[in-house]
């Protein structure tokens, strides 16, 4: 099976790269441009016909540099390059069996849902463009690709690993780290009740690299009719609070996690209680306590490489 996996760079990309074979890696994609990022990808998806050469074949979706502080600017032209790709696939569908998954978040399109924890068919409320932008996506991508091969969409809960930019500091266990090891305190803007479901970037890339793996196997379609987009609900359904993860990270460094308490804009579109039932678990799950020890000992080995970005 050849296997193109747009957004490599990232935390989720990077995952799936050393976790699969057979990739398709037509070049690089100017990011920084989203007009030049759509034609690139638009052109790179005419030519996965030529390296799959009737093999089977799967698409997957897993860029994006939106965060809950993403402006409706910013979310509007993330849009642009995954509108390029879907044109190009629908131009020029390779001959053998395929299937394409959208990585989506599922913070971002339930966080104003009600009556946690949440499943495939609640329904979505986005509090963010950061969550529109990812519903949009979703929608976008069913109905561009909907009607020709399977498409999954895959609502990923709260995402973390090893390999996290430490330029933009993101991701809450990826900072809580850092300032257990620089002794430079975090600032959280939400209450340390809030609960999220932490799922490790490996096991994340593993159980969608299941899902599709053989999109045909079940309900095969008869009469060349592809059935409807699935939505898979993908996490570990195990909830933490953010007050438990700084003792986790405290007991994993063996000295005190230095936290400030402050508010900011964005925490309007943070939801309290984001519990999800999975759809689709991963085939192994790496405990929080052992992922947690994995992101602090790579940034250990990271900041000796480098001193940390002002």
């Amino acid at each position: 099976m050849i296997t193109w996996i747009i957004g490599q760079g990232g935390l989720l990309g990077s995952a799936l790269a050393r976790n699969t074979t057979g990739l398709y890696e037509p070049g690089a994609i100017p990011w920084h441009s989203p007009e030049d990022a759509a034609t690139t990808l638009h052109t790179h998806a005419r030519g996965l016909e030529a390296a799959a050469q009737g093999s089977p074949w799967r698409v997957i979706w897993a860029a994006g540099a939106a965060t809950t502080s993403t402006t409706q600017r910013e979310a509007e032209a993330e849009m642009i390059p995954l509108q390029g790709l879907l044109t190009g696939l629908r131009s020029a569908l390779p001959s053998g069996p395929g299937a394409f998954f959208l990585a989506s978040s599922a913070g971002g399109v339930y966080a104003g849902s009600q009556h946690p924890p949440f499943t495939s068919t609640t329904a979505p409320q986005p509090l963010s463009p950061y969550g529109e932008l990812k519903l949009a996506q979703e929608r976008l991508s069913s109905q561009s690709l909907g009607p020709i091969i399977p498409v999954t969409i895959g609502r990923i809960s709260n995402l973390y690993g090893p390999g996290q930019n430490l330029d933009k500091l993101q991701g809450l266990i990826s900072r809580l780290a850092m300032a257990g090891i620089t002794r430079q305190p975090i600032n959280i803007f939400v209450p340390l009740g809030t609960i999220r479901d932490y799922i490790y970037a490996d096991d994340a890339a593993k159980t969608i690299l299941q899902l599709t793996q053989d999109p045909w196997q079940h309900d095969r379609p008869q009469h060349n009719q592809v059935r409807d987009p699935r939505t898979e609900i993908i996490a570990t359904g195990r909830g933490t609070t953010i007050g438990q993860l700084i003792r986790m990270m405290s007991e994993v460094t063996k000295r005190r996690v230095p936290v400030a308490l402050g508010s900011h804009p964005s925490s309007a579109a943070q939801a309290e209680d984001l519990r999800v039932v999975p759809t689709a678990e991963p085939p192994s799950i790496t405990t929080l306590p052992e992922g947690v020890r994995a992101v602090h000992d790579d940034l250990l080995t990271r900041l000796r490489d480098r001193p940390l970005s002002k």
